[in-house]
């Protein structure tokens, strides 16, 4: 059961992966742009420690699962809009599903910290990721806010 619970959250890290870094670059001209860039390098780091932590522990990864979040991560980007350009609400959809996938990741190490003493591991080392994921929620938080009121103000004019 571990080894599918580590693995599912390599692959919501893998399909994660994407979509901060292209944020950082959207936002790199705002205050949040710095904060959005570290986003994206926190959650890389996090990628590559959970698997090493998969091997470490000696659990059998599912690469065909990370593989397919990623083509997925790709393909999500491609749905149509009705519109010939991005739509003012796709960043607050977007924003929404990070803010959700970094609570879910925030049950994780959560969860990992609990089952550390069984895992022989040290449990700071995965109540500071778990710290971390509670900056990110905060941080997609503001940008919600900043994002969801002009966006559906625009739209409104446009329609």
């Amino acid at each position: 059961m571990l080894a599918l619970y580590l693995s599912d959250h390599l692959t919501g890290a893998t399909a994660g992966l994407g979509r901060p870094q292209r944020m950082a670059r959207d936002f790199a001209d705002t205050d949040l742009g710095p904060d959005l860039a570290r986003v994206a390098r926190d959650i890389a780091e996090e990628r590559r420690f959970l698997a090493d932590l998969i091997d470490s522990l000696h659990l059998r990864r599912r690469p065909h699962r990370q593989a397919a979040a990623a083509v997925a991560e790709k393909v999500g980007r491609l749905k149509l809009n009705e519109r010939l350009t991005d739509s003012p609400m796709t960043p607050v959809l977007e924003v929404e599903l990070m803010r959700s996938a970094v609570v879910g990741k925030l049950g994780g190490w959560e969860t990992l910290a609990a089952l550390a003493p069984d895992l022989g591991l040290p449990v700071e080392l995965f109540t500071t990721p778990a710290e971390r994921a509670r900056e990110h929620a905060d941080l997609f938080g503001r940008l919600h806010h900043h994002l969801a009121g002009s966006a559906f103000r625009t739209a409104e004019k446009e329609e």
